[in-house]
């Protein structure tokens, strides 16, 4: 400000002796009936000190508006720290910001050591996060996200819970979801997809294919259960019209093999093997009805735990 008045009142006297050396002569004016004559050099320089004043007036003004702005946002800073500290100590007390109310918008989402997004028109990518914390599935191309971000992987991980192949691929490549993409593949896959890429086989993978014409490769490869192998017997025996090929599926699970031996009313066969390889479950049940007793197969394992 004083280079400034300086300049000004330098500039004010240059331009009122330019007006008189080029023109010496009077002007008389009116201010409320009263006249008065100067030199046009005086009235000039007049006239630019009145300019000269009001814009001190006005700097002065401004000035004074941005004093009082940078106290507000010194002290809003200083409240915002003390709102993310209150915070952090899980402490209700919130301190008043006037005017950086769009940062301490985000400050309200703090909890202890977590930030939970909330609907946010300062930060509208909330919305999104908050849709893919509930398991939604969106689009997240805008975002480049790296393979290693959180919301990238949750994002593909809220796929693969809704069974979907391509993305299962896609996660493959995020050692967090290596196995749970694998499950997917395994379970939703065509047979000859899961066989191919060498996918683990579960009980879905064999039910999802039971029209397949490589369901007896999928049964050999598998690793189940004996009880998840006996569900598929029942469910296979129920709809398979052809009982040689249905035992030949499970002629290496022994299991599920005599349940259905059982199934056909092959006691004496069924009785042997299970005798062979000492399955005192079967055995018993064999020996139960050879007494007589009258139960059939799936009410005795209801009853009992193999």
């Amino acid at each position: 400000m004083k280079k400034y008045s300086v300049i000004s009142i330098v500039l004010i006297g240059v331009c009122g002796f330019w007006i008189y050396v080029n023109t010496n002569t009077s002007t008389t004016l009116n201010f409320f009936g009263n006249e008065v004559t100067l030199l046009n050099a005086l009235w000039a320089m007049l006239f630019l000190f009145l300019f000269f004043i009001f814009s001190i007036v006005y700097f002065g003004i401004v000035r004074f508006k941005n004093f009082s702005f940078e106290k507000n946002i010194k002290r809003d800073r200083e409240n915002i720290i003390l709102n993310i500290k209150n915070a952090l100590l899980d402490k209700p007390k919130k301190a008043i910001v006037k005017n950086m109310q769009d940062i301490n918008e985000f400050v309200s989402m703090v909890f202890g050591f977590e930030i939970k997004p909330q609907k946010s028109d300062t930060f509208p990518f909330l919305d999104d996060l908050i849709r893919v914390q509930n398991g939604e599935v969106l689009d997240l191309g805008k975002y480049k996200f790296d393979k290693n971000n959180k919301w990238y992987i949750q994002n593909l991980k809220n796929s693969l819970n809704n069974g979907d192949l391509n993305k299962a691929k896609e996660a493959l490549l995020v050692d967090a979801l290596k196995d749970k993409a694998l499950e997917v593949l395994g379970k939703n896959s065509n047979a000859e997809d899961v066989l191919k890429n060498n996918y683990p086989i579960y009980k879905e993978t064999i039910l999802n294919n039971l029209d397949s014409h490589k369901v007896a490769e999928l049964i050999e490869k598998s690793d189940l259960s004996n009880e998840e192998y006996i569900q598929i017997a029942k469910i296979m025996h129920k709809n398979e019209e052809n009982p040689e090929r249905l035992l030949g599926y499970f002629e290496k699970k022994i299991y599920p093999y005599l349940y259905l031996l059982v199934e056909y009313e092959m006691i004496d066969k069924a009785m042997e093997l299970a005798k062979e390889n000492h399955i005192k479950f079967f055995e018993y049940y064999l020996t139960l009805r050879e007494k007589g007793l009258k139960i059939t197969i799936d009410e005795y394992m209801d009853a009992k735990d193999f």
